[in-house]
């Protein structure tokens, strides 16, 4: 079951971890911004598991799309 406080970390560890060649310092978050507009937001996996920057790691919320290239 999914529930409303899921973190990018979580939403990760759902979807199964990364494959071979995913740029794990090169992830982003598309949010829709106030104006209506997708902003995206960095987040550097290796930072977040190793303590540095955990503010990277945000709640997902409706409609958010996480990229890992």
């Amino acid at each position: 079951m999914i529930t409303n406080s899921l973190t990018v970390l979580d939403a990760i560890a759902i979807s199964g971890g990364f494959r071979d060649f995913a740029k794990q310092k090169a992830i982003y978050v598309l949010r829709q911004n106030a104006d209506g507009n997708p902003g995206p937001s960095a987040f550097n996996y290796k930072e977040v598991v190793k303590g540095k920057n955990a503010e990277q790691n945000v709640k997902i919320q409706p409609k958010d799309t996480i990229v890992v290239p």
